[in-house]
């Protein structure tokens, strides 16, 4: 059944959104690398490439659907931060603002009882519960050190296991 053209723009644009997600925590991470902060730079590193495949697997399921991917302008992420929080706290709006985006999709994607596609964004629901978690479980224990270096430093280790837990 081909999915209406206002679902499939909609598409196109979490798809988007992803590849957005997908830049600017690979931006994230070489803050981190350029700072000597390497776990953290992993751990980002780790989280583009997760975003990026939540963008291949919304376009292979257009391609599945027959629909039409229509490649949108990728916005350039910020490259300077003033802390590792605000890097974490960036992440966290920004997982928030994919999130509200899925759940609007859904919505619409159930009012006109588009019930595949539907069923095609639960995954991403709950993909994004997991997403805005971690985010802010990360914003907090940055925000705990602030400034504090050893502090810091030990995030840092601990961000490094769990990039590597996630391989």
């Amino acid at each position: 059944m081909k999915i209406p053209a206002e679902i499939v723009q909609n598409l196109n644009e979490q798809l988007n959104r992803e590849l957005y997600a997908h830049y600017l925590y690979l931006v994230m991470a070489s803050y981190f690398f350029e700072r000597e902060l390497a776990g953290f730079g992993a751990f980002f590193l780790k989280q583009s490439e997760e975003e990026r495949e939540h963008a291949m697997r919304l376009f292979h399921y257009l391609m599945e659907k027959g629909a039409t991917f229509n490649p949108l302008p990728i916005e350039i992420p910020p490259k300077n931060y003033e802390s590792p929080v605000s890097c974490f706290q960036l992440a966290y709006e920004y997982e928030q603002k994919v999130t509200l985006s899925y759940y609007n999709l859904l919505k619409k994607a159930r009012d006109l009882g588009e019930y595949d596609v539907e069923e095609f964004l639960w995954w991403y629901i709950r993909e994004q519960r997991e997403e805005e978690a971690l985010m802010q479980y990360w914003l907090t224990r940055t925000t705990l050190v602030k400034d504090n270096n050893a502090g810091l430093l030990l995030l840092d280790k601990e961000a490094r296991k769990y990039a590597r837990k996630r391989d």
